[in-house]
Order: structure tokens, then sequence, then C-alpha cells
């Protein structure tokens, strides 16, 4: 009895074979694949798994019940590792996950110096705009404004909605790389305070 790992760089569409075993375990992929795993001579144990992603295991009922080979097709390219043998064995239910993926907060390495932004009454003005380095952004209204309740609100860059009601004196923070625009209708101007990091 034994286990091994293979990795293997699949091809779109072009099926990749290995041999027998009565286990497969997908380590790590970045999309779905189909596995089909076969006894040679023997149409009835032919197993088809369709769109399976990491961590998919399959475990035969004894080793006379399991494929003498085993065939992945991916619909995309992309590189595997897969577990194949006679053990039953587990990994530590961890896979190869890829695009955004949360990660622990780091420290910002730079505070922008950046002048404050008077936005006109009657009007709709970019506080911030989308900056990709951006880790994240603390505004300020001016605690001098003598704007009303209601009356001055944070909108997504060119947007047409008020999202965030705001007032003199409060700070408000964003962990995003977008742009932030303030929606004016106090009746007089509105300073914003700009504290950027990245």
């Amino acid at each position: 009895m034994s286990t091994e790992v293979l990795t293997q760089a699949l091809t779109a569409g072009q099926p990749a074979t290995f041999g027998r075993g009565s286990m497969f375990l997908i380590t790590s992929l970045t999309s779905p694949v189909t596995v089909v795993a076969s006894q040679i001579g023997n149409s009835n144990k032919k197993r088809v798994f369709s769109n399976v992603t990491g961590g998919f295991k399959f475990q035969a009922d004894s080793p006379d019940d399991g494929f003498d080979t085993l065939t992945v097709t991916s619909a995309a390219s992309q590189n595997i590792s897969i577990a194949i043998g006679d053990d039953d064995v587990d990994f530590a239910n961890a896979v190869t996950v890829s695009n955004v993926v949360a990660t622990q907060d780091s420290p910002a390495a730079t505070l922008t110096d950046a002048a404050p932004v008077t936005i006109a009454n009657g009007t709709q003005g970019a506080v911030v705009p989308v900056n990709a380095s951006r880790r994240r952004v603390l505004l300020t209204i001016d605690p001098n404004n003598s704007a009303a309740l209601g009356s001055l609100f944070f909108r997504k860059a060119g947007g047409a909605q008020n999202l965030l009601p705001v007032t003199a004196g409060q700070s408000y923070g964003f962990n995003g790389t977008y742009g932030i625009d303030l929606n004016n209708m106090s009746g007089v101007p509105c300073t914003v305070y700009v504290c950027e990091e990245s």
C-alpha cells in the first residue's frame, strides 16, 4: 500500500491520465475539473465526478473496488495537485485558493499629505479619487461647519445615491480603493479633512 501526491499541468480540454489506486484526493487546483475513475475491462466500474473542486476525495470500499486509471480533464489550463493511492489519507483540510483572498491587515507604509477638500453648497464633489494603493482613508467633516443634519451625504464617486449621512466634527473610516464624493445640500460650503494611508 502506498499513496503519492502528484502535480500535473493540465491543458484546457486535454485529459491527463494517472495510474491505479483505491483513493484520490484533490489537494489543490484553481478551477473545477472532471475526474473519471475506471477499471480496465469492466465498464460497470466507471465512476464520473463532474465539476469537483479542491478538497474533493474518493475512497473505494476496498482495493478491489478501486480504479486502474484516473483521468482528469479541465475546461481551463491549470496546475493541480492530487494524492493517489491505496491508503485512506487526509490532509489538513487546506486547499490552494486563487482570486481575491482575505489576509491579515498589515500596517500602512505611507500617510498622504492631503489638503482639505471644500465642496460648494448645492453640489456633489470628489473628496477622494480611486486609489489602487490606498489601504484606508479617514474623512473628517470640519467641526466648525454649520450644516443642518441630513444635508451632507457621502456618495460613491459619480454616484446618484446618498449612501452615508455625515455631520460636523465626525470622522468616517473607509477600507477601500474606491472614490468617494460628498453631496452638499447644506446651504454652506463644507470642508472635509482627508487622512489617507497606503
